[in-house]
């Protein structure tokens, strides 16, 4: 049994065995068992990019022997590339100081931005909980979670739902391969730091892939006709287990050893209550990004 914080009450979670398991482990390439339908546990991101999708293009000029890292051209439509211009991040090539990243106000940074975008030092994780009818995943950063249905219903109409921030999501099994479909997007968030848009009839399918005991990949479909010309995919976002983290089998972002000073192998768990509070945000804006932007003075 576990106990977990849900909206400020303790809730006990029997764990079951996953729904859809199958029938025999699989054995990963070190011979660890790991059964791929189950993929339960605390995740560290892996990989580079903190973006809803990019490649890894090999570029002529670029130094490091021609290979670059260039972010993906989004396929935007006439009105998704107005939406994207309104929106000013403070980070990636179209930086600046005084922008309008739901973030400097403390607004929910919602799906799927929380999912990979803010994943960084020191909060490069989340943790997944599956329960009989449902799956919960738990974010350190901001201190939030969701929900994801899987006992069978399906995606209501758009029409019948008001856009949430971490919107509405029904997850299945495709053979080892667990989908998310999600609807009811609020359209205040972005997809990620850098400003990319989505409207309230935006649709995300999220593919969960547990490719061996300590490996667990994602990928993401975005499907927004009115700012996207096609379904939009990102690239294959990489997580590894908790154990191989803490244990220094695996360099991970937000490194559990390497950022506590005695090498102390510590997992920093989901109730580590990291809120963005606003109070707190707003002095960060008068002392720091005010300033640097040439607004105010540092008081």
């Amino acid at each position: 049994m576990r106990i977990v914080l849900v909206a400020g009450w303790l809730v006990a979670l029997t764990m079951v065995p996953a729904f859809g398991q199958s029938s025999s482990a699989a054995k990963a390439q070190n011979g660890a068992a790991f059964d791929p339908h189950d993929i339960s546990g605390v995740w560290y991101r892996v990989s580079p990019f903190q973006t809803f999708s990019n490649v890894d293009n090999r570029q002529p000029g670029m130094g490091g022997g021609g290979r670059g890292l260039v972010f993906q051209e989004a396929p935007l439509t006439a009105a998704g590339k107005a939406a994207f211009d309104k929106n000013k991040p403070g980070y990636g090539p179209r930086a600046q100081p005084l922008g309008n990243d739901p973030m400097s106000t403390c607004d929910p940074l919602g799906i799927p931005r929380m999912i990979n975008a803010e994943l960084a030092s020191a909060h490069a994780f989340w943790e997944l909980v599956v329960t009989k009818d449902r799956v919960f995943q738990f974010m350190g950063f901001h201190h939030d979670w969701r929900e994801i249905w899987t006992d069978g219903r399906k995606l209501p109409s758009s029409k019948d739902l008001e856009p949430t921030w971490d919107g509405y999501s029904v997850g299945r099994w495709d053979g080892d391969t667990f989908v998310v479909d999600t609807i009811g997007l609020d359209d205040r968030t972005w997809l990620d730091k850098f400003g990319y848009p989505h409207t309230d009839q935006a649709k995300l399918q999220e593919r969960y892939r547990r490719v061996d005991h300590d490996t667990l990949e994602l990928k993401m479909t975005l499907t927004d006709p009115e700012y996207y010309s096609r379904p939009w995919d990102s690239d294959t976002k990489i997580f590894k287990s908790a154990e191989v983290c803490l244990t220094g089998k695996a360099r991970c972002l937000g490194d559990p050893i390497l950022e506590f000073p005695t090498g102390e192998a510590k997992i920093k768990n989901w109730d580590e209550q990291v809120y963005c509070v606003p109070s707190e945000e707003y002095k960060f804006n008068e002392r720091v990004r005010n300033p640097a932007g040439g607004k105010g003075t540092v008081k």
